[in-house]
């Protein structure tokens, strides 16, 4: 019985490699991540278990920053709450990169940022996620990428954050004032 499963597996591990190889590959390139994102929505089922295992332990051979756009973009489209620490790992990765994304209308930045419109289309859920996040171990991008993702939801439960994020802007506000007017004194 054991010679019968070990030969089994043998016999099924390239196969599958081979499989892996070629949905990392379709996800991490741009000219053919939409074809397969197509092909995983039609067989979630299958596709889904080796996704959420990259979400933790992406393949090494395929560009890390393509896969990463494709996987958020997968994600988002299956509405996988299983995601959601990928999502707030990897929220700020972008499309493009040379432009400020900040600067632009909401609906750009969604489309630039696939971790940010996932996270907006798992809603309350997600919500509570960056919210807990963003008091956490995060860079200033991934900050304001977590207050654009709870403020697009709207949930009510985020009022106090809301509060709390307006209050600590105004704080750097008044300060970074006070820091100019002590550079002018001093000129």
């Amino acid at each position: 019985l054991i010679a019968i499963v070990i030969t089994s597996f043998n016999l099924t591990l390239p196969a599958q490699t081979a499989g892996t190889d070629d949905l990392a590959d379709g996800l991490a390139n741009e000219d053919t991540r939409i074809a397969t994102i197509a092909r995983i929505v039609a067989s979630k089922e299958a596709s889904l278990p080796r996704l959420l295992l990259w979400a933790s332990q992406p393949p090494a051979r395929v560009d890390q920053h393509g896969l990463l756009i494709g996987m958020a973009e997968v994600f988002g489209q299956l509405r996988t709450k299983e995601a959601i620490p990928f999502h707030i790992r990897h929220i700020s990765p972008r499309r493009w990169l040379e432009m400020n994304i900040w600067m632009k209308s909401p609906q750009v930045i969604e489309q630039c940022m696939p971790a940010v419109a996932a996270l907006i289309k798992l809603g309350p859920e997600a919500s509570d996620a960056v919210i807990r996040a963003y008091w956490g171990p995060m860079n200033a991008q991934d900050r304001i990428a977590a207050v654009f993702v709870a403020a697009r939801i709207g949930d009510p439960a985020a009022r106090d954050f809301f509060g709390s994020v307006i209050g600590q802007a105004r704080q750097e506000q008044e300060w970074a004032a006070e820091g100019l007017e002590a550079v002018k004194r001093r000129q």
